[in-house]
């Protein structure tokens, strides 16, 4: 296998199906608010990506898109039983992907069940009369979702396994802000059937920022930023040119109590400025039921 062929093969995986990996970790403003233990909550999110430009010399034509539709529920459990509040959670993601690999001619697609999660926040600080709050979420990825290698870079699985570690610092300002601050890293097994080489990927880091306000005890507005960094690739123990990532998302959302047990959300993001990257939106919609 030629080195522009791997090259071209493997720059999707590192913008694609990261982008899908890291999508539960995707997070939303206010999502470390805790609950009192006993509470469970049922989420379901609709994500959708839509990108008609791809930021990187592998796209040598220029033709390079991608669209992805999914489905992802979460379960979430608040608890007292880690000495401190934590919630155990499992989510579980199904994946239509739809994408011109960067320098191909073709389209290509799969649809199918994605890697699960499993894990669940820690909480160090939870003061809700301050809205100050702080915790750890760590996710393990399984590799169980339906994978195809010799189509993977658009395989909902991605056979290989993977851990998600996000530290959380949150802050209500007067009666209306709360600031928010997430550190993220993301960290990658071996997949040992990619064309039927071994593919390796470098960790990712990102920070999550958001600024959210209070319209009215039921609605809330926020923006937020995501700066992103890492995810270079090598296989077989060759290191792949121009796929190490760098990207600037920025965008906007509203989540509004339909009654004490029921929230919709809805957002939209860009990305700003991409490297190694497609540059596109993706917009969810979310919506929690309190148990």
């Amino acid at each position: 296998m030629t080195h522009t062929r791997l090259r071209n093969l493997t720059v999707l995986l590192g913008g694609t199906l990261l982008g899908l990996d890291s999508q539960a970790a995707d997070l939303n403003a206010r999502d470390f608010f805790a609950a009192p233990p006993g509470t469970n909550l049922g989420v379901l999110y609709l994500p959708a990506t839509r990108a008609g430009n791809f930021h990187g010399p592998a796209d040598s034509t220029g033709k390079a898109d991608l669209k992805v539709n999914a489905v992802a529920y979460r379960q979430v459990y608040f608890t007292d039983a880690c000495g401190t509040l934590c919630t155990p959670q499992l989510i579980l993601p199904f994946v239509d992907i739809t994408a011109r690999l960067p320098g191909a001619e073709q389209r290509t697609g799969e649809r199918g069940l994605g890697d699960p999660q499993i894990g669940g926040t820690v909480f160090f600080l939870n003061d809700p009369a301050s809205r100050t709050y702080s915790g750890l979420l760590s996710l393990i990825t399984v590799p169980v979702g339906q994978y195809h290698s010799q189509n993977p870079d658009v395989s909902p699985g991605t056979n290989r396994w993977g851990v998600t570690f996000v530290y959380n610092y949150t802050q209500g300002v007067g009666d209306k802000w709360v600031l928010e601050a997430n550190l993220e890293a993301q960290l990658y097994g071996r997949n040992d059937d990619y064309f039927g080489s071994e593919l390796k990927q470098y960790p990712l880091y990102r920070l999550q920022a958001f600024a959210s306000y209070d319209f009215s005890a039921a609605t809330y507005g926020a923006l937020r930023l995501i700066q992103a960094d890492g995810g270079a690739l090598r296989i077989d123990h060759r290191r792949i040119d121009n796929t190490h990532r760098r990207y600037t998302q920025l965008g906007f959302e509203f989540g509004h109590w339909l009654d004490p047990q029921n929230q919709l959300m809805v957002s939209l993001s860009q990305n700003v400025a991409a490297s190694n990257g497609y540059a596109g939106t993706e917009a969810l919609l979310r919506l929690v039921h309190v148990f």
